[in-house]
């Protein structure tokens, strides 16, 4: 049955409004526990329980991760009648410095690090403790390559061109100390208040920085304004900032950039701004394959389905890898728009993929709620998505799906060794791959 945009986006409002858990928090995860966020004072006892998984929080509290916020917004859901762009468009848009620094680099024979596998995912509020506890949990499982830690571009410029990378580092010390590799996720959207971006681009030069977005709980967050081209590079630059500093540490796997999904805006981008986002969106890419020649670069994708196209051949065409975050086993809408282009990807450019809270909870977005056997999910993001890396959220409230990973991973019929069944050749687009420089 096919939905009109506003059907549809009416549609799964409402599931998420009923089926609390199985649409929501998604990529910024801001429902994450009290025992889980970055905080100056020391968990409880009971917030410890519920980091380590012993103990589960209370769905009508204000620590559930239960409460999550819809992401996506009518903008998104784009008909059939919606005209798809050229694919071509963004690649033969690219500025010539960015692609001649990324033909000399290839024909150069750079090597690029690789080490695909399991890691385990935190949003952008994760503290020390519930990240040790992972590392300690995963410390003699050679197939848990690492963690994947997102930080919000608020949280790393300070003020303009001013760079706090302190948080990154921490966490990069923590997995070298336990042998593991570290993948950052650089957030532009946020829900539930939180800022994305810097204050200095609050400005009418920037577009205001960001747009707001709204949730079904009355809350609102924001998404980086990326149709202005000023503000495209400024991210660029911090971009550019990071590549200097981590991409020769061999325990820095790579850099991942978050959902191509607006998000319910509050005012609509126009048709032309829309476009213009996308565009500049693979503009980022492109500068962060070339500040990032040795390390994996990862673009999520979802929505809209007209804009995804030429983006995904802008990816594939630099060497940028794909993925997405969410691993629904029965999502036709992602069918369509994001899970198509995997087959496309499959031994070209790198393929990884992330296991939101709400994917342990559904099989599609807006629900209904069901557990969903994390075997199954590591089968169809294994055979059906084809994935070099899979990125497990460190979910442990309501059923505790993170325990039921660890059992996975232990038990004796899942792969012990190299990428834990996973696919670990190396990309076609890349000249050679190394576990290390």
């Amino acid at each position: 049955m096919k939905f009109s945009n506003q059907r549809k986006f009416l549609a799964i409002a409402l599931a998420c409004s009923v089926f609390l858990g199985a649409c929501g928090g998604g990529e910024d995860l801001q429902s994450e526990t009290v025992a889980q966020m970055e905080t100056a004072t020391s968990p409880t006892d009971a917030q410890r329980e519920i980091a380590l998984g012993l103990a589960t929080a209370s769905s009508n509290t204000a620590d559930s991760t239960e409460d999550y916020s819809i992401r996506f917004g009518p903008d998104d859901f784009v008909g059939d009648d919606v005209p798809v762009l050229d694919p071509l468009t963004f690649v033969n848009e690219q500025a010539n410095d960015s692609n001649a620094l990324l033909s000399s680099n290839l024909a150069a024979g750079v090597v690029t690090k690789w080490n695909p596998g399991h890691y385990i995912e935190y949003g952008s509020n994760a503290g020390d403790f519930v990240i040790d506890a992972g590392l300690n949990e995963t410390a003699g499982m050679p197939h848990v390559k690492g963690i994947m830690v997102r930080a919000n571009w608020r949280q790393l410029e300070k003020s303009k061109g001013v760079y706090d990378f302190s948080r990154i580092d921490r966490y990069l010390n923590k997995a070298k100390a336990k042998g593991k590799r570290l993948f950052l996720t650089l957030g532009t959207k946020t829900f539930d208040g939180d800022k994305a971006v810097p204050d200095y681009l609050r400005t009418a030069q920037y577009s205001g920085g960001a747009f707001r977005i709204g949730t079904i709980k009355g809350t609102y967050g924001e998404n980086a304004s990326l149709h202005d081209d000023d503000v495209r590079n400024r991210l660029i630059a911090l971009v550019q900032a990071l590549g200097k500093r981590y991409n020769k540490d061999n325990s820095f796997e790579g850099i991942t950039f978050t959902e191509t999904a607006f998000g319910m805006m509050v005012k609509p981008l126009s048709d032309a701004q829309k476009k213009q986002f996308f565009s500049n969106l693979a503009k980022v890419d492109t500068a962060a394959r070339a500040a990032f020649p040795n390390s994996v670069v990862l673009q999520f994708i979802n929505y809209p389905a007209n804009l995804v196209p030429p983006l995904f051949q802008n990816m594939k065409d630099k060497g940028v890898g794909m993925g997405g975050p969410d691993v629904f086993i029965n999502d036709p809408d992602l069918e369509r728009s994001a899970y198509v282009f995997n087959d496309k990807a499959k031994g070209v450019i790198p393929i990884g993929m992330k296991v939101e809270s709400d994917s342990y909870e559904a099989v599609r977005h807006g629900g209904p709620y069901v557990q969903v056997d994390v075997r199954k999910i590591y089968t169809f993001a294994r055979d059906q998505l084809h994935s070099n890396y899979v990125f497990w959220y460190r979910h442990t409230s309501r059923h505790n799906p993170w325990q039921d990973v660890l059992r996975m991973f232990k038990g004796e019929a899942f792969p012990q060794g190299g990428a834990g069944g996973l696919n670990a050749g190396c990309p076609s687009k890349f000249a050679s791959c190394a576990p290390k420089l």
